[in-house]
């Protein structure tokens, strides 16, 4: 009698614990849109379901087949990261419920990673109590920070799979010192964010949300700049430390350079040049810095700064360096007004190229791609630093642009901003 109780009771468990049954249907609302190295997924996700995503590069795709990478328990949106730019990769989905068999599978669809750089919309409104100028921007440990006139900062969680507004779902304004008011030219991120101000006030933020000034007594400026207005700042290691270099207008008949250690101390640095500097970026192992009627002078340590021969008159805004096309290799690229690009292998020797019907180029940075902005929403982009496309943003007149992953964020005129993905 005890055996039949017992051999009743598993029955009953087992029959309890029956395996779910399958769905009936395939994922609906299968998309894919295609970005900077990879593809993000989209479905219409329904609850109680676990959703697995199958994909390969080529023209086609079958789910659970050997060797075919997968990824389980996916949610929509899904980013698809790793996949190679310009080549064709097929996906396919299908869903289990809890622990069932695999439903029926949807039709073979196709992504085209490519670069980003050249589609560019709107970003999310930059508001505060008065439209500002912004100035710089800069991305760190997922959040972008914009700087601007009369101590305005604003900072923004990098969300790339929001669609709409694109890259950063809200910009928020920062808490500065209290009674900070100069308006910020530049800023960094060196594993926290520092911002520069026109007055020789530098600030720091771990989070690029909460602000002090570096200065003993806030929020006196840190720089003693005798008058000169302080336009660019970077950061660069020499003999395995770190300094920063920040440049300025003339004073005395010198384009203004300092150089520090820790932010605090500053000390001035001969710049060679009577032009106004307006910016400055290490790149390649040395520092570079740009300015009026055609200042470009290099340096390997931020302190002993050679004139370099531009080749124009043209005020220069800023550099960038990266490795286009295999075919291109590394290339320094210089922009300024009236759509003046000057590009050099080896920072020593510069090539002139005028771009036609360009108004002034402001910033620019190289992610996958170079890119430049500037004046009347233009946007260029280039993959050999010869050739280059314009993308125009419509979004007013852009100052800066710095990369964040796959993707590009611009800032400008009474709180323009504009994203490529």
């Amino acid at each position: 009698m005890l055996r039949v109780v017992v051999l009743a009771s598993l029955v009953a468990f087992a029959g309890c614990h029956r395996q779910a049954d399958a769905p009936g249907d395939a994922p609906s609302g299968l998309a894919l849109d295609p970005g900077d190295g990879q593809v993000t997924v989209s479905w219409n996700q329904q609850s109680g379901l676990t959703y697995w995503i199958f994909f390969q590069a080529g023209s086609t795709v079958t789910a659970a087949a050997t060797g075919v990478p997968l990824i389980f328990d996916a949610q929509s949106p899904r980013v698809v990261a790793g996949l190679a730019n310009g080549a064709q990769y097929a996906f396919v989905m299908n869903a289990t419920n809890q622990d069932s068999k695999a439903g029926p599978s949807t039709p073979v669809v196709f992504g085209f990673p490519r670069l980003a750089g050249a589609i560019w919309k709107p970003g999310a409104p930059i508001v505060g109590s008065v439209p500002r100028n912004l100035n710089g921007v800069a991305f760190g440990t997922a959040r972008l920070v914009a700087v601007g006139d009369s101590g305005s900062i604003f900072s923004g969680d990098y969300n790339y799979t929001n669609a709409s507004p694109p890259g950063v779902t809200a910009w928020t304004p920062a808490s500065v010192p209290l009674g900070f008011a100069s308006d910020l030219s530049a800023v960094i991120y060196t594993g926290q964010f520092v911002a520069l101000g026109t007055d020789g006030s530098v600030l720091t933020s771990p989070d690029g949300n909460t602000w002090t000034s570096t200065s003993a007594t806030p929020p006196a400026p840190s720089i003693t700049t005798a008058g000169a207005t302080m336009n660019g700042l970077a950061l660069g290691i020499v003999s395995g430390a770190a300094r920063y270099v920040a440049v300025g207008t003339a004073v005395a008949g010198a384009g203004s350079i300092f150089t520090s250690a820790d932010l605090v101390t500053w000390i001035p640095a001969t710049s060679n040049t009577p032009n106004d500097l307006f910016s400055v970026s290490f790149l390649n192992g040395g520092f570079v810095a740009t300015g009026a009627g055609g200042a470009l002078l290099t340096s390997p340590d931020g302190t002993t700064w050679t004139v370099r021969n531009s080749t124009t008159s043209t005020a220069l805004r800023s550099t960038a360096f990266g490795t286009g096309s295999a075919a291109a290799g590394a290339r320094f690229v210089v922009v300024g007004d009236a759509g003046t690009i000057l590009t050099s292998i080896d920072g020593t020797t510069w090539n002139l190229t005028t771009l036609s019907s360009l108004q002034n180029l402001r910033g620019i940075t190289f992610g996958s791609r170079f890119v430049a902005v500037g004046q009347g929403s233009t946007v260029v982009y280039s993959d050999d630093a010869v050739n280059w496309v314009p993308a125009p943003s419509n979004s007013g007149d852009l100052a800066a642009i710095t990369p964040a992953p796959a993707m590009y964020v611009a800032v400008g005129a009474l709180g323009a901003n504009a994203v490529s993905k």
